[in-house]
């Protein structure tokens, strides 16, 4: 693939991920709406919240599955045209059972649209830049979190039937976009090696625990810290603030993130992420001020949290590149994680608070953290060893 080319595929992957990320977040704004419509209780919003990254688990599955066999554009596609069939209707949603069930298939979408996605960009992403490119889609779709809850608040001014259904033909303008683009080389998206194979290589399963250690502190957190934030006066605008400001301090960090793994590799920032985040959201239950809680909130989740995500998707892709497996099983797997730990998420955090302290699951976590430094560290050395022997071997070979 041409160099012009590559640049107009991930430019592409920018905009799919960061318009999911977008809908992805709409629904914050929304919620209350909901609430006012329907007459529904607090279950049942929670309800609604969760539908979503519920139906990223099968979505992943699907989406992976068709990856495997039609090629990773036609999962994009896939994925767009199911979240085009989904979000215009959820515009005029008469209940809010009607909304549970849409919901659950823009999960579905997503689950496609990730898969698909994600696979194409680290297939046609150069090796020794590869860091980078997948750090600046990364990058487009934690941007996308923060124009989500703008476009619901207009959803909510203007009505949701004219902005969702105006959403709706951006997506099916999305899918002409993407239907201009070619399959990537079928070479590039490996194979061979099956599935099973993934779930017996260590470092493999090190990363996959890593995606969802993360995914559920960001399902933690975003149920915890605005609860908090507002128990100690802050408003409503001061809580959006502080989220935006988290957002906007992760997309600077994670195409900067990608680029030290491809200079230095993966485990100094993963180390370090691990251990910062730990001992911040240790932290977290600590402050008793609006401000000195939402700077905290910024630097904890913001800073050393993303500087750790880039590096756990990165320990996954390059164990399914050694293992020779399709890079559609690595992101279906990715993407399993990453569900599974925000569906889990907030309301185990939510719970146990609720039957304790909001102290409980975030030292929980904290702790979670800081034991992961163990494993990390030891397949750190394993990976130094493998590499020296490499040397070694490759020397022995030239001299004779």
């Amino acid at each position: 693939m041409s160099a012009r080319a590559e640049r107009q595929t991930v430019r592409l992957i920018r905009v799919l991920l960061g318009f999911e990320a977008v809908l992805y977040s709409v629904i914050t704004p929304v919620l209350p709406h909901y609430a006012h419509e329907f007459g529904a209780s607090k279950p049942a919003i929670g309800l609604l919240a969760a539908a979503y990254p519920a139906g990223m688990l099968p979505g992943s599955a699907l989406g992976g599955w068709i990856a495997t066999r039609a090629g990773v554009r036609r999962t994009t596609v896939v994925g767009l045209l199911l979240f085009t069939a989904a979000i215009v209707p959820y515009g005029f949603g008469s209940s809010i059972v009607m909304l549970d069930a849409l919901r659950f298939i823009q999960g579905i979408a997503c689950g496609c649209i990730w898969g698909g996605g994600l696979a194409w960009v680290i297939a046609i992403a150069p090796r020794d830049r590869r860091g980078e490119v997948l750090g600046s889609v990364i990058a487009a779709a934690v941007f996308g979190t923060i124009a989500g809850p703008i476009l619901g608040t207009l959803a909510v001014a203007a009505g949701t039937q004219v902005v969702f259904a105006c959403v709706g033909v951006v997506a099916l303008g999305l899918t002409f976009w993407t239907l201009a683009f070619s399959e990537p080389p079928a070479a590039s998206l490996g194979g061979g090696a099956p599935l099973r194979a993934l779930f017996l290589n260590r470092q493999f399963m090190l990363g996959a625990w890593l995606v969802l250690l993360v995914a559920c502190t960001i399902g933690a957190t975003g149920t915890l810290l605005p609860l908090r934030l507002a128990h100690f006066g802050a408003s409503g605008i001061a809580i959006g603030i502080t989220f935006v400001f988290e957002s906007l301090v992760a997309t600077v960090l994670t195409p900067w993130t990608g680029r030290v793994i491809d200079r230095r590799g993966l485990f100094v920032p993963l180390c370090v992420g691990l251990a910062l985040t730990g001992v911040l959201t240790a932290v977290l239950p600590l402050p008793r001020s609006v401000l000195a809680l939402a700077v905290l909130t910024v630097l904890a989740m913001g800073g050393p949290l993303t500087a750790m995500t880039m590096p756990a998707m990165s320990m996954m892709t390059d164990a399914v590149e050694r293992i020779g497996a399709a890079l559609a099983f690595g992101t279906m797997v990715l993407n399993l994680a990453w569900g599974l730990g925000e569906t889990i998420g907030a309301p185990a955090a939510a719970t146990l608070s609720r039957a304790t302290s909001d102290a409980v699951p975030l030292l929980l976590i904290a702790a979670l953290m800081l034991v992961t430094l163990w494993p990390v560290l030891l397949e750190r050395s394993r990976r130094r060893r493998e590499r020296q022997l490499e040397v070694g071997a490759a020397l022995v070979r030239s001299s004779s």
